[in-house]
């Protein structure tokens, strides 16, 4: 049976799993000196909560998300524009095995308010902000 493309606004399981994984990830401020000590904090973060995933999971021989998690990509930027992100995320979301993607990023764009319950061809996207801690 092949899924229906989501709509915008439309409700889903997979968007149920992408919000918990924003409120998760976007509910801390974290303490890093790369995107690879980001990486570990947010795998442990994800392991405690008792969320299953691969790190650096090759999706093709031109695409490895940085997160997997059954079908859902977490992609993580410190920095880059939002269209660079975007263009990525649009890379993943056309590819048949990506069932949704959360975007977490550190830049102030990650801040920009979505519809609710967003689709982004036809499947689940959503977008959360990495706080960074004060030193």
């Amino acid at each position: 049976m092949t899924e229906q493309p989501l709509r915008t606004g439309d409700a889903s399981s997979l968007h149920m799993r992408l919000s918990a994984l924003s409120n998760l990830l976007g509910g801390v401020r974290y303490r890093y000196a790369s995107e690879e000590k980001l990486h570990a904090v947010m795998a442990g973060l994800m392991r405690e909560a008792g969320h299953a995933f691969e790190h650096e999971y090759r999706l093709d021989q031109h695409n490895r998300a940085d997160f997997w998690l059954d079908g859902l990509v977490i992609e993580v930027k410190v920095d880059g524009s939002i269209g660079d992100a975007m263009r990525q995320v649009e890379r993943y979301i056309g590819l048949p095995q990506v069932r949704g993607v959360l975007l977490a990023g550190t830049p102030s764009w990650a801040s920009t308010p979505l519809l609710k319950r967003p689709a982004f061809h036809g499947k689940p996207f959503h977008m959360v902000r990495l706080q960074r801690q004060a030193l």
